[in-house]
C-alpha cells in the first residue's frame, strides 16, 4: 500500500478513473456519475473553502492523497468489484485505526479519510495484468478538518501489514525480500552476457526488463551509486549485494569473464628402459612370393551433433544440433533493424531454441535481449516430411521475428 501527497490533484484523478481499461469501483462522499474534472474541482474547493479555519501551520497548498493499493495476483484471483470496493474501504478503515508518533512531534497523529470526499479506480498492469486500486482521498474531511499526513507512507505501511494478517496473505517484507532476489538475479544474468563492460548497456538492459534505474553521480561526472527497483520495492545497489554496487560492477563483471590462462609446457623427451625380457627370434622377412597382411584400422566415430550450452533468464540449457544444420545458425543469422540491443549470438540461440523445441527458453531470450515479437503459435515443431535444413532456416526466420523491438504505440499521457 503506497501513500503520498501529490501537487497534480486534477491529473491523479483523471489518471485514477480514465486510464485506459481503468474501472470506477467506488465515489465516496459525491455524486454518482460526474467526470474526473468535476470530482477534482468539488475537492479543490471544498479544501480552499475551510482554508479560513486554520489558524496554524503554512497555507495547505497539496489538496489531495493518492493510495496505490496492491495485493498479489494470487490474493486478487477471484476478486469481484464488491471485494475491490470492500478492499478500499477497509484500507482506509484500517488506515485511519493507525496511530503514529512523528519524529519531533509529541501527539500521536491520526487520519479520517473514511469521511471525506474520495474516488477509487480499478487499474490493470500493461505487462504482468496484475490488479490493483488507485484511490484519490480529499485533504479535507466533510468537517473541516486537515488530515494529518505526517509519515502517511510508514502508516500506509503498518495499514498492509494489518490487512495482510486479518487475510492471511504475504507481509510487505516477505514481498520486498522476494523482489530483492529477483532483482540480484537479474543482474547476475546481465553481467554474465554482457560480452564487453558498459555500465550504460547495463542500466539499459535493467530497464528492459521493466525495473526502474536512478544512476547517481558525483560533481566529475563519475557514477558513485544507483538505485533499482519496481513500484514500491526500490533497492539501493549495496542493498542487492556488495558485487552489484556501482565500485564493484566492473570487478564482478571480470570475475564472470576470466581470461584464459596459456602456459607453454615444453615436452619431456620419451625415456627407453632396457627390457628383461628374452629375446625372441626374429621372423624372416617375407619373400616377393608372399602377401603381406596389414590389420584393418577401424576410424573413430564422428558425433552427428553439436552441444550448445545456453544460458537464459529461466536457467541453462543443452542444447544439441545436428551438424548438417549447424552452420545455418551460425553463417545466416542476422540482427532484426532497429534492435540496438541484440547480438548475432542471442538471435542463433533463439533459434537453436526453437530448433529444440524448448519454446519457454526462446521466449525467455528474445525478450531478454530487447525482442518484443510474439512467441510461435501452439503446435510448433518440424513437419513430418520436412528437411532438417529447411526447419533449420524456418526456426532462424521466427527467432528474426521474435527478436524484432517492440512497436512504439502513442498514448496519451496524464
Amino acid at each position: 500500500m503506497l501513500a503520498r501527497v501529490v501537487p497534480y490533484g486534477g491529473n491523479a484523478v483523471r489518471y485514477a478513473l480514465e486510464k485506459e481499461k481503468a474501472k470506477v469501483v467506488k465515489v465516496n462522499h459525491m455524486p454518482e456519475g460526474i467526470d474526473p474534472t468535476a470530482i477534482w474541482y468539488m475537492m479543490k474547493h471544498h479544501c480552499q473553502l475551510h482554508q479560513q479555519d486554520r489558524t496554524v501551520g503554512r497555507k495547505l497548498e497539496r489538496f489531495i492523497t493518492t493510495f496505490v493499493i496492491s495485493p498479489s495476483k494470487e490474493e486478487a484471483a477471484n476478486f469481484t468489484m464488491n471485494d475491490w470496493e470492500n478492499l478500499s474501504d477497509e484500507a482506509l478503515e484500517t488506515l485511519d485505526s493507525v496511530g503514529l508518533i512523528p519524529k519531533g512531534m509529541k501527539k500521536e497523529v491520526k487520519t479520517n479519510f473514511r469521511n471525506s470526499m474520495s474516488v477509487a479506480g480499478l487499474h490493470s498492469d500493461s505487462k504482468s495484468g496484475t490488479l490493483h486500486l488507485h484511490l484519490d482521498c480529499c485533504r479535507v474531511d466533510l468537517d473541516g478538518n486537515t488530515n494529518n499526513v505526517h509519515d502517511i507512507h510508514k502508516r500506509a505501511m503498518m495499514a498492509a501489514e494489518i490487512i495482510n494478517m486479518r487475510h492471511g496473505w504475504k507481509q510487505p517484507k516477505e514481498i520486498r525480500e522476494m523482489r530483492k532476489a529477483e532483482i540480484a538475479d537479474f543482474c547476475e544474468y546481465t553481467l554474465r552476457n554482457m560480452q564487453e563492460f558498459d555500465v550504460d548497456f547495463y542500466f539499459k538492459m535493467l530497464r528492459m526488463k521493466g525495473y526502474d534505474v536512478t544512476p547517481r553521480y558525483d560533481k566529475g561526472k563519475k557514477l558513485v551509486g544507483y538505485t533499482v527497483g519496481k513500484n514500491a520495492s526500490i533497492f539501493k545497489a549495496s542493498e542487492i549485494g556488495r558485487r552489484y554496487m556501482a565500485s564493484q560492477l566492473e570487478v564482478t563483471w571480470k570475475k564472470f569473464h576470466p581470461k584464459p590462462v596459456q602456459f607453454n609446457v615444453k615436452p619431456a623427451a620419451p625415456a627407453v628402459t632396457p627390457s628383461s625380457r628374452p629375446s625372441c627370434p626374429v621372423a624372416p622377412a617375407p619373400t616377393s612370393t608372399q602377401t603381406k597382411v596389414l590389420p584393418k584400422v577401424q576410424p573413430k566415430p564422428v558425433p552427428s551433433f553439436t552441444i550448445f550450452n545456453i544460458d537464459t533468464p529461466i536457467g541453462s540449457k543443452a542444447v544439441e544440433i545436428p551438424n548438417s544444420v549447424k552452420d545455418i545458425f551460425l553463417n545466416e543469422v542476422q540482427v532484426p533493424n532497429g534492435n540496438d540491443t541484440a547480438t548475432v549470438e542471442n538471435v542463433a540461440h533463439t533459434a537453436m531454441f526453437l530448433f529444440a523445441g524448448y519454446i519457454d527458453a526462446a521466449t525467455s531470450m528474445s525478450e531478454s535481449c530487447g525482442g518484443g515479437g510474439s512467441a510461435p503459435e501452439s503446435g510448433w515443431g518440424k513437419d513430418k516430411d520436412e528437411d532438417e535444413r529447411a526447419y533449420a532456416r524456418r526456426c532462424l526466420k521466427m527467432a528474426h521475428s521474435m527478436c524484432k523491438p517492440k512497436p512504439r504505440q502513442r498514448s496519451f499521457h496524464r
